[in-house]
């Protein structure tokens, strides 16, 4: 008798393309996210039962042994970091692994800890979610001289030579600032988190790059970071919109912290976007507080998903070349910034 041909595996990508929608989405809706609406959790659902998807269970295929892949987090309450693992989890599971995520709350010293100690957990392999541009280039010596498959989200400053995924951050900065060009806007601030984490460096320098580009000189944007949990969030933002020279648009990195500045702008008297051009920079999309908010979205379900099939690939092929890749960053433009002219 002919063996018949082997089914592919369905995935989440594959329901993601079916419906037109992105695969965080279906993700979500598979998961009972409280964001997701009734109507496209019924939808996903239906496709995915018709397409014959079933999340992998390892323990149960194989129970003697199940693969599982760490992921270092620098803290799973940044709604960027809950997408990227997200879609970390989702290919893994699909491929039979098991995700075990280590939150090391932003502390190197947990990370070099475990670096030093990873012999005893018998992983396949590491995802580092990069918080700190300033790492040395033998950062990784332990798990390279143990030839222990890794790849970084984000990236540091030096080469160390390693696998890794980053967002393309100066297309989607670039739309923004030659959209805002347009409308005359020449006063524009970023509200980040911390110089020291890639994306928000990256950020700062995609601006300086795009407004040389556009004006013909070098040019920076206004930057305050501020943590938003922080006592002094409300205060901080407070004396930014009570300047003299007011900023005409406020980039604000997570969404969350986005929605707060509205409010408090709202409570000075100022308008959206009438006064004030306001830009939320995040990665997940929140139904009812982001229905007219602007956004520079980064990709990171997408980040995460690439992250574990490049791992996955470097498991299966120890040999395989140094590869970066970039997954591209999206301006969606909404009612938060939209200014007739």
């Amino acid at each position: 008798m002919k063996a018949g041909k082997k089914k592919e595996k369905i995935g989440i990508q594959d329901i993601a393309k079916e419906l037109k929608i992105s695969a965080s989405t279906v993700s979500r809706a598979l998961n009972d996210h409280p964001h997701i609406s009734k109507k496209t959790k019924g939808k996903v659902k239906q496709v995915a039962s018709r397409l014959g998807y079933h999340p992998g269970m390892p323990e149960l295929m194989n129970p003697e042994k199940i693969e599982v892949v760490v992921v270092l987090v620098p803290s799973l309450e940044n709604s960027l970091y809950r997408e990227i693992v997200s879609g970390i989890s989702d290919f893994l599971n699909e491929n039979n692994y098991q995700t075990f995520v280590f939150d090391t709350n932003g502390d190197d010293r947990r990370v070099n800890t475990f670096f030093k100690t990873h012999r005893k957990y018998g992983v396949s392999g590491i995802i580092h979610l990069i918080s700190n541009r300033n790492i040395p280039e033998d950062y990784y010596a332990d798990l390279q001289g143990d030839a222990i498959p890794l790849v970084t989200v984000f990236g540091p400053d030096t080469d160390t030579g390693i696998n890794s995924v980053l967002p393309d951050m100066f297309q989607g900065v670039f739309k923004i600032v030659k959209y805002l060009r347009t409308l005359g806007v020449k006063n524009i601030s970023l509200l980040l988190e911390d110089e020291n984490k890639p994306e928000d460096f990256q950020l700062v320098s995609s601006f300086e790059m795009a407004l040389e580009m556009l004006d013909g000189d070098k040019t920076s944007p206004m930057v305050e970071y501020i943590d938003r949990n922080g006592e002094s969030f409300t205060n901080k933002v407070t004396a930014i919109l009570h300047r003299q020279k007011k900023p005409q648009s406020l980039l604000v990195k997570d969404i969350l912290s986005a929605a707060e500045v509205s409010r408090i702008a709202e409570k000075m008297k100022i308008k959206i976007p009438e006064d004030l051009l306001l830009i939320a920079i995040g990665a997940e999309e929140y139904p009812g507080l982001t229905d007219n908010l602007s956004l520079l979205k980064l990709p990171g379900y997408e980040m995460g998903y690439e992250a574990a099939e490049m791992l996955l690939e470097q498991i299966r092929n120890p040999e395989m070349e140094k590869r970066i890749v970039i997954k591209p960053v999206d301006f969606i433009l909404k009612g938060s910034a939209i200014r007739l002219k």
